[in-house]
């Protein structure tokens, strides 16, 4: 077979990829519709390589073609780079003489095939020829009133009378990967018959759409890799697709070679590329993921205006997706396949790479130490949460690239920094594995810290092996005996051993460095109140209140709530335990908390209400609800569902407090703002009328953190599980004043 289809070995022709078409319905409904609108002259099919443009047309003309043979005519220009060749190949599909001008003599005969009907042309794979041949399909529409034309490239003519229909990949599920996506449905299509065993298991089809939403449903890569399976199982390719392999696939012998492969179909179209489009292609292939403006800047080395021009031209070429995060600039992506082409091709230029690469790790370091200043904030908190989200591919891509340069200081900084981060997003084992990585290569208080952080993931992993040596590791350093002593006690609290742990604890506290910072503190605090439980004895709650006051101070709304969680098991059962977990639950739902803070919160909600009722019997069914983060989940950003699903486990209960508060409150005889204080009940009348802690704190001059003191401590007294609750009974007295 010849390496290139053309017009001149099939004229009229394109060839046959593949004729059945999956997950394509809407878009040929699309395609459809705008041809059949009276102002639409020409229809561009845009998209990146492999997305499968001339499929979705060759779809749409084989209904019109069906009905009248002659009403359109399709010409393949995957072989022509300028406009002469252009017209030479609409002249072979027309079946006109090779001599004269090519040109005038399609354009005559387009003219006369469209004098009494309207004419279709498809002009397909035009990437390369494309500018120069804008201006003559402008001066044909023009000159022929009843033709219309569709063009299929990546890149767009950018003429007055264009449409473009922009095509994009298969879809690979709405909350996550779905056997049952277009995407997964197409790989099991395109399975070699003898091998079909690779779709019969449940665990084979969820490896068939992990891979699928890893190739982000781009059809000619899900095909390649769908004629991949014989050897190796889809869980296999999965894994080794995730750690960068090239995998053997088949090219069928009837396809152009250019459709044979991801890197074929990219290849090709390198020659429409200018030399510095490649080479910003080149650089910006070092990102993991998702880019803004300043990112691309940075890791170019170019100025605003060659970033800019050099970004636009890459996403109207099909290389780059332009993507909008909510209250952010605007963001760029490079999908995988295209990524790991041009990262391939940049290995031929050392030296710009490793600059790049420098470039790039800097910029994600200063980006690492901002994000640690904003996840303090409680406004910016949610916001650099889901940007650290985004980018978690690129910071494990550069803390790898530290340690492979010996730059081990980095990358403890780099990890610790986003401690907060790695927790809510239940990613602290990756990241444990990376610390382990650099640790043996410090020394000093470095080696100290980085053993503490260790330590402190470990035991919230609950890897208590792991936590056991850095422990020991910590404990050689005395400057760091205390904090030794603190996580030691955590540690035999959670082999058993209760009253080493209180030993440990009491140990700590009455050190002279001290524990650590505030949540350090607070979190000795916690494992001493949980050890001296399980002795049967009770921790004050003084030490415990004051922790999580200072915790809020301190815009550490997460650890605020476990202590609160850990006070509420104090006050064992009554109004005041629920006041606390409900203002638990209520940091958690606005802060974001991992899967294990919340059903560490949501337990201690189900003993603060009554054990035989419903209430408690939800509290518990919901703690069980929460998805877990899989066990192969891959390297990089973590799961957003499990976010969402959180979400709204905590409204619920939040809503199952509110509603035994309210049970509770219906049956007491008063209700109780009698047993407030003068300034308390200011506090409560001022939130009744719907003012914010600040503008409490400014109407009544106190600081916003004395506000949410006397809030708490109105909550506990009214048995109100949220500041709505209180509103309602302030509100409720108010009534019935009015009412008497």
């Amino acid at each position: 077979m010849p390496s290139e289809w053309s017009a001149d070995i099939a004229p009229g022709h394109a060839p046959a990829l593949n004729d059945t078409l999956i997950g394509r319905e809407r878009e040929i409904d699309e395609v459809r519709a705008r041809l059949a609108a009276p102002g639409c002259r020409l229809l561009t099919v845009t998209g990146l390589a492999g997305v499968g443009k001339s499929a979705l047309v060759r779809a749409v003309l084989a209904e019109r073609t069906g009905k009248d043979p002659d009403a359109a005519l399709s010409v393949d220009l995957a072989a022509a780079a300028d406009a002469g060749g252009v017209w030479a190949r609409v002249a072979a599909a027309l079946c006109l003489p090779q001599d004269g001008d090519a040109r005038e003599a399609a354009w005559t005969a387009l003219a006369e095939r469209a004098a009494d009907r309207e004419l279709l042309l498809v002009l397909d794979n035009g990437d390369l020829a494309a500018r120069a041949v804008a201006g003559d399909i402008a001066a044909l529409l023009q000159r022929t009133p009843r033709l219309r034309v569709v063009f299929t490239s990546r890149v767009a003519l950018d003429i007055h009378a264009e449409r473009i229909f922009p095509l994009g990949p298969l879809s690979t599920g709405e909350s996550g990967p779905s056997a049952g996506s277009d995407a997964a449905r197409l790989f099991v299509a395109r399975l070699q018959p003898h091998y079909r065993w690779a779709a019969t298991s449940a665990a084979d089809r969820d490896g068939i759409a992990e891979i699928c939403a890893l190739l982000e449903g781009v059809p000619l890569a899900v095909e390649e890799t769908a004629r991949s399976v014989g050897a190796l199982s889809p869980r296999t390719m999965l894994k080794r697709i995730r750690d960068g392999e090239q995998l053997y696939s088949r090219r069928l012998v009837d396809v152009p070679s250019r459709h044979g492969s991801m890197n074929a179909a990219l290849s090709w179209g390198d020659a429409a590329l200018t030399t510095g489009e490649l080479q910003l292609l080149r650089r910006l292939s070092v990102c993991e993921s998702t880019f803004d403006l300043t990112v691309a800047q940075h890791v170019a080395g170019l100025n605003w205006v060659q970033t800019v021009q050099g970004l636009d031209a890459l996403v109207r070429k099909s290389l780059l997706h332009s993507v909008k995060r909510e209250g952010a600039e605007p963001e760029f992506r490079m999908f995988r396949a295209t990524r790991h082409y041009y990262r391939k091709r940049f290995a031929g230029d050392p030296a710009d790479l490793a600059a790049t690469r420098a470039r790039h790790a800097a910029h994600t370091m200063e980006f690492a130490l901002q994000a640690r200043q904003g996840l303090r904030v409680p406004k910016e908190r949610e916001y650099w949460l889901e940007l650290v989200a985004e980018r978690t591919p690129d910071l494990y891509a550069v803390a790898r690239l530290y340690q492979e340069d010996g730059n081990h200081t980095a990358v403890v900084r780099m990890l610790l920094a986003l401690e907060e981060a790695w927790t809510v997003h239940d990613l602290l084992g990756v990241a444990g594995t990376l610390l382990d990585g650099s640790i043996p290569a410090l020394k000093g208080a470095e080696a100290a810290e980085a053993a503490e952080a260790a330590a402190r993931w470990s035991l919230t992993e609950g890897d208590l092996g792991r936590a056991e040596e850095y422990v020991e590791h910590l404990g050689r350093s005395r400057d760091f005996a205390t904090r030794a002593a603190a996580l030691r006690a955590e540690l035999m609290l959670g082999l058993g051993d209760a009253a080493g742990a209180v030993q440990q604890a009491e140990f700590a506290l009455g050190g002279k460095r001290g524990p650590g910072d505030t949540v350090a503190a607070a979190r000795l605090l916690r494992t001493l109140a949980a050890a001296r439980a399980a002795l049967g004895r009770r921790q004050p709650e003084e030490p415990l209140a004051k922790a999580a006051q200072g915790l809020m101070n301190a815009g550490e709304p997460r650890h605020a709530a476990l202590t609160l969680a850990a006070l509420a098991r104090e006050q064992r059962g009554d109004a005041r335990a629920r006041a606390s977990v409900g203002e638990a639950v209520e940091l958690l739902l606005a802060h974001a908390g991992p899967v294990r803070d919340v059903r560490a919160v949501l337990a201690t909600a189900a003993e603060a209400v009554p054990a035989d009722g419903e209430a408690c019997r939800r509290l518990r069914a919901l703690a069980d609800e929460i998805p877990c983060r899989g066990d192969d989940a891959p390297l990089g950003a973590p799961e957003r569902a499990a976010v969402a699903d959180r979400r709204a486990v905590l409204v619920t209960a939040l809503a199952t407090l509110a509603e035994e508060a309210r049970d509770e409150a219906e049956a007491a005889p008063d209700d109780g703002l009698e047993r407030l204080t003068h300034r308390q009940r200011q506090v409560a009348e001022l939130v009744a009328e719907g003012m914010t802690n600040r503008q409490i704190a400014r109407s009544l001059e106190l600081s916003e953190w004395t506000v949410v003191n006397h809030l708490r401590q109105v909550m506990q007294r009214l048995n109100c599980p949220s500041r709505v609750h209180v509103a309602r009974i302030v509100q409720g007295r108010a009534t019935a004043r009015l009412s008497g």
